[in-house]
């Protein structure tokens, strides 16, 4: 996995310490075309990993990479399930005809005549009808991994559903040759159930690792600890704690983190991207 990995949070308005500045970044990527040229540029720098949602808006950008041979060796690795797609389609007709909507002409849906029914009798073939679903925006593409967002990860680990983790890393690697990979708001925990509960090898997790410690949970030193014991591919985001520590104080305390292999960071202006990804580079 590359050293620096560029995410997609400015390209929809996405900061969560500042509402203000979140604003003024959706206000620069009102249409495809401000996202792919953002992209390009990025792709030109030498950054060949971008970590994305499953956002709608990002359809008509992956048919603009898909046709320019530029982003050949442009690495995706999609982040799913996009929940306010999930959300408006629930809300809007129910979560029965959501799931169908997203899985149409199923027969494992059309045939169950009840939502719970579905979900309670076995919810693992959901759940890969979902993927299925979401994969389809990137079919022939170069995708190197699927994410589950924490959205979701953290939700089955608050359940104690640990083995529908173990099925989506199952199902991601048979079905699409990759690896899974997880977001999480609890390092610790999902750490402690992906490696020694379900015995998964070098799990890749997406988490909060920065100096000041901000949404590190439990706790920053816990994280700290978790990290140094290097059985897991991990992934640091939210490296500058949207904006309060300045980037080379991020970076320099990301270096000193032995167990993080690779860091994830969103940039509106090429000025931006390219120092906060020189320095990641000089210290990773």
């Amino acid at each position: 996995m590359d050293k620096v990995l560029f995410g997609d949070n400015q390209f929809f308005g996405v900061n969560h310490m500042s509402e203000e500045k979140a604003i003024k970044q959706a206000q620069r990527f009102r249409t495809p075309e401000d996202i792919f040229n953002t992209l390009r540029i990025v792709n030109e720098m030498g950054i060949k990993s971008f970590v994305f949602t499953t956002h709608s808006q990002l359809e008509p950008v992956m048919d603009m990479i898909r046709k320019d041979t530029a982003f050949d060796d442009f690495k995706l690795y999609p982040c799913m399930p996009y929940a306010h797609k999930y959300a408006n389609a629930l809300a809007e007709m129910g979560p029965f005809d959501a799931i169908k909507k997203f899985t149409p002409g199923n027969a494992l849906v059309s045939g169950v005549k009840g939502l719970g029914s579905l979900i309670s009798a076995n919810p693992v073939p959901v759940m890969q009808l979902l993927v299925d679903s979401e994969m389809k925006l990137l079919k022939d593409m170069n995708v190197k991994g699927i994410f589950l967002l924490n959205i979701i990860t953290d939700l089955l680990l608050g359940l104690g559903m640990y083995d529908i983790l173990k099925e989506y890393s199952d199902y991601v690697e048979s079905k699409y040759g990759v690896k899974a990979g997880f977001f999480t708001m609890n390092y610790t925990l999902l750490h402690e159930v992906l490696v020694h509960k379900l015995g998964i090898e070098n799990p890749i997790i997406v988490s909060n690792i920065n100096k000041i410690g901000f949404r590190m949970n439990p706790s920053q030193q816990k994280v700290e600890e978790v990290l140094k014991r290097k059985d897991s591919t991990n992934i640091a985001m939210s490296i500058l704690a949207s904006g309060a520590v300045p980037p080379k104080e991020a970076v320099e305390y990301i270096g000193k983190q032995k167990g993080v292999q690779s860091v994830l960071f969103g940039a509106s202006t090429p000025q931006h991207i390219e120092e906060t990804s020189n320095m990641i580079r000089e210290i990773l």
